[in-house]
């Protein structure tokens, strides 16, 4: 039997959606301890991911803002908290990688380690038909691989 995506994605399809404010979606993240989620539009169409990563990546000053300023480190724990005051009350679309990276239910185990190393990636979703189906963590995934008895019988 030949295991794929489809036979060890997590049907749990905690997402957000693009309309959502940021500080719901961070909400979301820290009540469910992950590291990103999916973005979904209409009847769960994939239009993104939004990952802690984005979000901070919105509140600290580029090098050239930095550079423009008078002081370069001066308050800057004041402007990131401001700034990320304001990126809460901002939506996700905003923020979001709106060309998330994603596997079909028939993605081989290769595929899907190869992604999750290469894009380096904890949480990779599945979809069907441009709909999300449900999501690979990077952990589990470990673990299946290790603890599954699958190996015992040579794989066809």
């Amino acid at each position: 039997m030949k295991i794929n995506a489809g036979m060890l994605m997590n049907k749990d399809l905690t997402a957000v959606s693009e309309e959502d404010l940021i500080q719901d979606a961070v909400h979301v993240l820290y009540s469910q301890r992950l590291a990103g989620v999916p973005v979904v539009g209409e009847n769960w169409e994939l239009v993104g991911y939004l990952s802690e990563r984005d979000i901070l990546q919105g509140a600290v000053p580029t090098f050239l803002e930095l550079l423009a300023q008078s002081s370069f480190l001066d308050d800057s724990e004041g402007d990131l908290i401001q700034r990320l005051k304001t990126i809460g009350k901002q939506q996700v679309r905003d923020y979001m990688n709106s060309e998330p990276v994603y596997v079909e239910p028939v993605a081989s185990l290769m595929t899907v380690a190869d992604l999750m190393l290469r894009k380096k990636i904890k949480r990779l979703p599945v979809a069907e038909e441009g709909k999300l189906v449900g999501i690979i963590e990077r952990g589990a995934f470990c673990e299946f691989m290790m603890e599954g008895d699958f190996f015992d019988d040579p794989i066809q």
